[in-house]
């Protein structure tokens, strides 16, 4: 394609910097509109005088929103809250929780020094008593930290390695994953036998150092650290710096064999050699044994190799040649004394490497293990603070003769004149008002794109003398009402929700994230304030976790680990506060069961049909009471309960909504009536009142309560089933073996007996939004539970939960297993009673 030969002319600013063009195009739109009784667009006409400053203060306005997008988030020094705007560094945001095996040992070799490589296999289905899910995890302890110690010591290093390997892997476990076992695998020497040529610009031993280091590192792991300043200067991008689990210590870039025992090209270690300052030519390069015999480079026993450092017997291995420009090749000596002479210089350059590679070793050692800064990849940036709000009335650049600057209209000058000039100011302070509002609306940007609770989403701002000269004297009231009359006009055409909803969705975007839950609106039915704004406080709530719900999405809990984790944050799977946030529940679960609330106010659900209408009242009465006690009297759960009021579902269910209460005025009293949609029971009476507002506070405290013991009785429970495998072939505990069950399952349960979870369309709700956002790989199995179920089920659950805790890294699994066979066998028994759906 032919590039023109000329440069454009420069076109009207299409942002509105270009005064000429919005002159043009304000006088093209003045003729369209009053082109029959308004002909002269000269200079002198005042008409295109006001026009003229108004473009020029649109200008203005046009460049206060140019500044860079930092500026209008930046606080006092520059500074910007990055939480409160939902803004997150690379380094935070990008990098994801571990998802294969190759990503699992990044973690484990970046996080613990004492090994040098690591395996994951999944286990075979295929095989009696495997289960899906299940990793081999293979590692191979430092040779160095090891040697020098005494076989016992040598054992119990290596079950440090492997407790730590344990821990390590339950902080980052996937759902539906676990340990199956981890084995530490032996190693077998073997050296680097060949001929290498060299140029005599470098020292000898400090090359066959490198060499001996690099290709050590070859045989014994395949794992490449880069810092990650070293990535970023190498071109690197941030969506690759970042990609994967996030390593403390550098960016991993290789990790070698996915297997242990894997063959060892001997190409890799000539390349490797070959890019080894100094080294000009390699004339042969393998593995051989103790011996001196070739090896294959792969796993002799069942044992990795090791590349070992030459004794002095084996000091002729590997020799090192000074190149000649005589000698282009290396001639094998062929006299006794030459021979001899070789193996001189070989013993002397080898003690000489010696002590260079151990000072190579330690190099790596502290590189390793030295964390990587990551500041300098990606600075945070600065803004500059900037008024923005400040209008400075075009009034001030008229001609004096118009007498609305600050100068007046002289007192000697007749009152028409004075009243012209009040009407032109008060003419030209619509549209000074319009601008000056959006001045204050865009120095309102770091309100609305925040996490703030935001009441509104349109601002104004008062003009006051300062700003337009004497326009006070035109207010019919004080500026501080005007003020509020200037907001009330603002908040009429202002949608706070439906806007706020907007923007929100503007920085969930940044993330590629969007909140779908609009039918969730059907189902606030425990919310006193708008639907809407309930909506938008969990569109909210999802932005606040936007990091944990995109990184943690596939992250199991650890099981090792109490209620919370080591950093803080709740010990729980990433999907369980995700679902929780979709579906209206708090992100955060309640650490007391979802049974606690009724059993600490010693109440029982019972059907309709246990209860009669006349008996609604005297339980209603005695809920309205209980709404005060607070935490007073709670039920120790290792006690027996007291005795306990009966709560009729209807009431439970149907009282969370206001309009099933109705009052009735009549001549004696203000009857309260409740309607069950029980149409065995139907309306029933709460009650009656002498007044109408003791009749309301009584029915709002009634609901309030109502809807308090509600909320606090949803929440769900999810249950990974390869947990529950059997950990002890042939356990008399062990009832249920069927692998159908244990792979790539999870099992959720609900509380079906509030009012919302009770209801049909929300359940169909809850399924669907589990079944969007679980790993596509795990079947969920759902599970609504009444209140006896759910007792008994988390009872259970609990001794579970407590016997992972202790008895995983147990040699004797037998408590371990009868809790997971007795959970097992209530899920396969509720199993079989629900009818299973299939998600496509």
């Amino acid at each position: 394609m032919k590039t023109p030969d000329y440069i454009d002319r420069i076109g009207p600013d299409p942002d509105g910097l270009d005064f000429d063009a919005l002159r043009k195009s304000g006088i093209a739109m003045l003729q369209s509109l009053s082109g029959e009784r308004w002909t002269d667009y000269n200079l002198h006409d005042p008409g295109v005088t006001i026009l003229e400053q108004l473009c020029y203060a649109l200008t203005d306005l046009a460049y206060r929103s140019e500044f860079a997008p930092e500026d209008y988030l930046a606080g006092p020094f520059g500074k910007i809250d990055f939480a409160r705007h939902a803004l997150h560094r690379a380094d935070d945001i990008l990098p994801s929780q571990v998802l294969t095996a190759d990503d699992y040992r990044k973690i484990l070799y970046d996080t613990i020094p004492e090994i040098e490589d690591v395996w994951l296999t999944l286990s075979s289905t295929n095989e009696e008593s495997a289960y899906a899910g299940l990793y081999r995890i293979s590692i191979k302890v430092c040779d160095r930290l090891q040697s020098d110690l005494p076989p016992d010591e040598q054992a119990r290093l290596a079950e440090r390695v492997k407790h730590r390997v344990i821990d390590v892997f339950n902080r980052h476990r996937n759902l539906g994953e676990d340990i199956g076992e981890v084995v530490v695998i032996g190693t077998q020497a073997v050296f680097l036998c060949g001929d290498i040529q060299i140029h005599s610009s470098r020292d000898p031993a400090a090359i066959f150092a490198e060499i001996f280091l690099r290709c050590a590192q070859q045989v014994v792991s395949g794992f490449s650290v880069e810092r990650y300043v070293d990535a970023q200067a190498g071109g690197t991008s941030l969506e690759t710096l970042f990609s994967g689990p996030l390593t403390v210590h550098g960016r991993i870039v290789d990790t070698g064999a996915n297997v242990p025992g894997a063959a060892i090209p001997i190409a890799r270690l000539i390349s490797v050699v070959q890019a080894v300052e100094g080294v000009t030519q390699i004339q042969r390069l393998a593995l051989c044994d103790e011996n001196g015999q070739l090896v294959q480079g792969d796993s002799i026993g069942g044992k990795v190799l090791r590349l070992q450092f030459p004794e002095k017997s084996q000091s002729t291995f590997l020799r090192l040649h000074f190149a000649s420009s005589a000698v282009s090749h290396y001639q094998t000596p062929t006299s006794v004394q030459s021979t001899r002479l070789q193996e001189a210089k070989a013993e002397f350059i080898l003690e000489d490497a010696r002590g260079a590679l151990r000072k190579a070793q330690f190099e790596f050692d502290a590189a390793r293990n030295t964390p990587q800064p990551r500041q300098q990849v990606v600075p945070e940036p600065q803004g500059v603070q900037r008024p923005v709000r400040d209008y400075y009335s075009i009034q001030h650049q008229f001609p004096a003769i118009y007498g609305i600057s600050s100068a007046g209209v002289p007192s000697s000058a007749p009152l028409t004149h004075k009243v012209s000039a009040h009407q032109l100011k008060a003419y030209l302070f619509l549209a000074e008002q319009l601008m000056a509002n959006y001045l204050e609306n865009l120095q309102a940007i770091p309100q609305v794109f925040s996490n703030d609770d935001v009441q509104h989403t349109y601002f104004s701002q008062t003009l006051d003398n300062q700003a337009l000269p004497d326009i006070e004297s035109l207010y019919v009231d004080a500026p501080e009402s005007i003020s509020a009359t200037l907001a009330r006009i603002v908040a009429g055409v202002d949608k706070p929700e439906d806007r706020r909803s907007r923007l929100i969705d503007v920085l969930l975007a940044m993330y590629g994230q969007e909140f779908w839950q609009r039918s969730l609106r059907r189902f606030g039915d425990y919310e006193d304030r708008h639907l809407m704004r309930w909506v938008v406080d969990n569109k909210l709530t999802f932005l606040k976790h936007i990091v944990t719900l995109t990184r943690d999405r596939a992250t199991a809990f650890d099981y090792t680990k109490g209620t919370a984790r080591e950093d803080g944050r709740p010990n729980l799977a990433g999907i369980n506060t995700k679902i929780a946030i979709l579906l209206g529940l708090p992100p955060t679960p309640s650490p007391r069961d979802l049974c606690h609330q009724l059993r600490h106010y010693s109440l029982r659900l019972s059907t309709a049909d246990e209860i009669s209408a006349a008996d609604y009242a005297r339980v209603a009465a005695h809920l309205t009471g209980l709404a005060g006690q607070g935490e007073e009297g709670e039920v120790d759960l290792g006690q027996p309960e007291p005795a306990q009021e009966i709560l009729p579902a209807p009431l439970l269910t149907q009282g969370a909504r206001l309009e099933n209460y109705t009052l009735e005025q009549r001549s004696d009293a203000v009857h309260v009536h409740f309607q069950t949609h029980d149409a065995r029971v139907g309306t029933v009476s709460l009650g009656s009142h002498v007044h109408m507002g003791d009749a309301d506070r009584y029915v709002r405290q009634l609901h309030r309560f109502i809807c308090h013991l509600n909320g606090e009785s949803e929440g769900f429970y999810l249950v990974e089933h390869v947990l529950l495998r059997p950990r002890e072939a042939g356990d008399a505990n062990v009832a249920h073996r069927d692998a159908d069950f244990y792979n790539s399952r999870v099992s959720l349960i609900f509380p079906g007996w509030s009012a919302r979870f009770s209801d049909p369309d929300f359940r169909a709700l809850a399924q669907e939004t589990v079944c969007r956002n679980l790993p596509a790989h795990l079947y969920p199995e759902f599970h609504w539970l009444d209140f006896a179920a759910m007792r008994y089920f988390e009872h259970r659950h609990q001794i579970w939960l407590n016997a992972l805790r202790s008895d995983s890294k147990s040699a004797e699994p037998q408590r371990l297993n009868a809790a997971c066979a007795n959970l097992a066998k209530f899920l396969m028994r509720r199993r079989n009673d629900v009818p299973r759906t299939y998600w496509l």
